[in-house]
């Protein structure tokens, strides 16, 4: 069950982590712009017959790269997140929906560029996100056969979840200078019990965790001033 103690440290250690890189390498490059894209997800743990739903992810994203092979960035994303359920209700008649969470979520990365400079850097990331739960509502019901209405149940859910992640980015050069195209997948692993109920399609559990493969496109745009790499050429 997450804990508030291990919030606190993967909070310290990214902190500690950033500082470190700061402090490492004192010239800098920072880009920022909007990221929009595709999440698919599912419910894991206590729960059975859920399969992944499609949902929309988008927001903006600031990174820091320094001049050598690593790099920090965070995000600020609107994040649809869910999973379909296809099973029976207690009396064996067919029941069908799709849970719908929406989160606002703060993923925060630590990156190793694979290349020093140039119009491609690839990179690979991993790092701690946070979701905030905005909304939560079952959709598209169908009980024997019959169409439902839709059924909002935020309360069935805690006010937090907590993750980790990793993926790979592929930076391209883009319409402007020091702008480039970022194409990004990653996959998100809950680490928190999101539910604060039983939901339904589950056996009643307590431990319901989230699970997001995320794929998207972004455009970033240099912010402020850029040191020349002491590895150009």
């Amino acid at each position: 069950m997450f804990r508030s103690i291990s919030l606190r440290s993967l909070t310290t250690l990214c902190v500690a982590l950033a500082l470190c890189l700061s402090t490492t390498y004192a010239q800098q490059r920072f880009s920022a712009g909007p990221r929009i894209g595709l999440n698919l997800s599912t419910l894991r743990g206590d729960v059975a017959n859920y399969k992944m739903t499609p949902g929309l992810v988008a927001g903006a994203f600031v990174m820091y790269s320094s001049l050598n092979h690593f790099g920090i960035s965070a995000d600020l994303l609107y994040s649809q997140r869910g999973g379909k359920y296809t099973g029976t209700d207690p009396g064996n008649i067919p029941v069908e929906f799709t849970q719908k969470i929406n989160y606002l979520e703060i993923p925060v990365a630590l990156r190793y560029f694979l290349t020093l400079n140039g119009n491609f850097r690839p990179n690979i990331f991993f790092g701690p996100s946070l979701a905030v739960p905005l909304s939560a509502k079952r959709v598209n019901q169908k009980i024997g056969g019959a169409s439902q209405p839709d059924v909002t149940n935020s309360e069935a859910f805690k006010n937090l979840d907590l993750g980790l992640f990793a993926g790979f980015q592929l930076n391209f050069r883009g319409w402007g200078d020091r702008q480039h195209f970022l194409i990004d997948g990653r996959y998100t692993y809950g680490l928190a019990d999101i539910t604060s109920q039983p939901i339904a399609g589950g056996p009643g559990g307590p431990n319901v965790y989230n699970s997001t493969i995320t794929l998207t496109l972004g455009y970033s745009f240099g912010v402020g001033p850029e040191y020349r790499s002491r590895y150009r050429r």
